[in-house]
């Protein structure tokens, strides 16, 4: 019999799912979507909605049946999935020009925020720090994800620096017609932070970090997997960029899936509670 949260966690992951087919399916195939956009805003617009239309449904889809089975791994990947719904969806929310699907853009990261609350609260509530075997490799984990809060600090910080003491605006931000880039502000105030202290947290063996590695690891596997779809979008529809880009995000992926591999094999089998 399923928990009151369980039954709130799969209402809105249901309706997460449908919202979030109509948004990535107009955003594929109808040219209008993102018509007020930069060409290359659009173009990476596009792309994302095609990993999320093709990958990242099917996952949330999957992870939720794998939750309500009660699965250690289908906690963790459900709840990466939905931080990177939530991450994705405050860019939508606040760097896409408004269009008709705005309200639907509200909704995802509404019901992202409360299922990404909810599924917390519900790990929270459990034994975590008993499900891992004393071989879990915290170290090497929590060093990559200290390399790449530190990678992205400085490409993004690369752009800010130089602006806020020339008193100008960094170019991202002017050509795409924003007042500031919401990317900046989430990954420079929430997510690059957060990988930091997660780091932190996992060496520790404290519980929030190791319900937040794999949270964080499942996060930068998709948000890099969307990365290369935009640039393939980029390169589809002949907007001037360097395509070999993708190759980076792809080793990310790669080495991100790794060690959520290693992560969740250290999982003991036995009761979750």
């Amino acid at each position: 019999m399923q928990s009151h949260s369980m039954k709130s966690i799969t209402i809105i992951t249901i309706l997460l799912a449908v919202m979030l087919t109509v948004v990535s399916f107009l955003g594929v195939f109808d040219e209008t979507t993102y018509e007020r956009d930069a060409a290359s805003m659009a173009a990476q617009g596009a792309g994302q909605d095609a990993v999320n239309l093709f990958i990242v449904i099917p996952l949330l889809i999957l992870a939720l049946v794998f939750v309500n089975r009660d699965s250690k791994p289908g906690y963790f990947v459900y709840a990466g999935t939905i931080f990177y719904l939530l991450y994705s969806f405050f860019i939508y929310a606040f760097g896409v020009h408004f269009n008709r699907l705005f309200l639907f853009y509200c909704a995802i990261l509404g019901l992202s925020l409360y299922a990404f609350i909810l599924i917390l609260i519900r790990l929270n509530g459990m034994e975590v720090k008993n499900w891992f075997k004393d071989t879990m490799p915290v170290r090497s984990i929590g060093i990559f994800m200290l390399i790449v809060s530190a990678m992205f600090y400085v490409l993004w910080l690369k752009s800010v620096l130089p602006a806020i003491l020339s008193n100008t605006v960094p170019a991202e931000v002017a050509d795409y017609k924003l007042l500031v880039n919401p990317v900046h502000v989430l990954d420079l105030s929430i997510v690059l932070p957060g990988l930091v202290i997660t780091a932190v947290l996992l060496w520790k063996k404290h519980k929030i970090g190791l319900i937040l590695t794999p949270t964080a690891l499942v996060f930068i596997l998709i948000l890099a997997v969307a990365l290369i779809g935009m640039v393939i979008m980029l390169d589809i529809k002949g907007v001037a960029e360097d395509a070999s880009i993708a190759w980076i995000f792809a080793v990310l992926a790669v080495i991100s899936a790794v060690f959520l591999f290693v992560f969740l094999r250290n999982l003991r089998t036995g009761s979750n509670r």
